[in-house]
C-alpha cells in the first residue's frame, strides 16, 4: 500500500504545480487535488477500517493475526484498501469490508478467489450492486429493497418520440444489465415458444430475444462475499 500512496503524493505535488498556473479552474482544482481528494480518502479508509474491525469483532484473536501474516491475505488486504480509498457511499466501504472479513475468515489457499471477487466488486458501480442484489430470490419480493432503491430500479420508459433524457436513461439502465452479464454474473434467460411457435429475435442483434436476466452461481457468490445473502441463499 505503501508504494500506492507514495505514487499519489508525487502525482499531487506534480498536479498542484501545474494547475496552478491555469486560468480560473487552475486554483480551484489545485485545491481539490492537494487537499480535499487526500482528506476525503483518508476518512474514507477510517471508515472502511472501523467497519472491518467491527465485523472481525467475534472472530478468533490468533487466526486473525495469523492471516495478517500470509502473503495472499495481505495482497488482499491491500487491494480492499485502495479500492476503500476510492470508495463513494457508505454502503461501498461495507461491501468492502465484507468482502475483507470474509476472506479473512477463510484459509491462505482461498486467497486468490477472494482477490478475483474483489477485483469484480471493484468493477461494478453502487447502481450495479443493486441491481444484481434486485436479481436474488430474497429482494425480489422486497418491498422496502425496491422502495429504497427505486430510483436505479424503476425501468426508464423508452418509446418511439419519447424526449431525449428518458431515452438516454433506459441507454444507461441497459447498459448496467449487459455489464453484469458481460461478467458472468447475470445470465439471460428465455421464453419457450409454444408447439408451433418460432423463438422470437431481436431485430437489432439478430439472436434470440432473451425474456430476462437471472442470478448466476458466480453472482450469487459475489453477493454472500459481500454479506448481501446468506449462505444457504441464491
Amino acid at each position: 500500500m505503501g508504494t500506492g500512496l507514495n505514487r499519489t503524493d508525487v502525482g499531487v505535488a506534480i498536479g498542484k504545480g501545474v494547475l496552478g498556473v491555469l486560468p480560473i479552474v487552475g486554483p480551484l482544482a489545485a485545491e481539490v487535488v492537494g487537499t480535499l481528494i487526500p482528506n476525503q480518502r483518508l476518512d474514507r479508509l477510517e471508515r472502511f477500517l472501523q467497519a472491518l474491525a467491527q465485523k472481525v469483532a467475534g472472530l478468533d484473536k490468533e487466526h486473525v493475526r495469523t492471516r495478517f501474516t500470509e502473503a495472499g491475505f495481505v495482497d488482499l488486504f491491500e487491494d480492499g484498501m485502495y479500492q476503500a480509498a476510492r470508495a463513494l457511499s457508505a454502503e461501498r466501504l461495507d461491501y468492502i469490508a465484507s468482502l475483507i472479513k470474509n476472506g479473512l475468515s477463510a484459509d491462505e489457499a482461498k486467497a486468490l478467489g477472494y482477490k478475483h471477487l474483489l477485483s469484480l466488486l471493484g468493477q461494478l458501480n453502487d447502481a450495479e450492486v443493486i441491481l444484481l442484489g434486485s436479481r436474488a430470490v430474497r429482494y425480489q419480493h422486497d418491498e422496502e429493497y425496491w422502495s429504497r432503491h427505486a430510483h436505479v430500479l424503476e425501468p426508464a420508459r423508452a418509446f418511439q418520440g419519447a424526449p431525449q433524457d428518458q431515452l438516454d436513461e433506459a441507454s444507461v439502465q441497459e447498459s448496467y444489465g449487459n455489464h453484469l452479464a458481460r461478467l458472468g454474473l447475470l445470465e439471460n434467460t428465455y421464453r419457450k415458444p409454444r408447439r408451433g411457435e418460432l423463438p422470437e429475435f431481436d431485430d437489432r442483434t439478430g439472436m434470440m430475444k432473451a425474456s430476462g436476466r437471472r442470478l448466476t452461481s458466480l453472482g450469487g457468490l459475489l453477493l454472500r462475499t459481500i454479506d448481501m445473502l446468506a449462505s444457504d441463499e441464491f
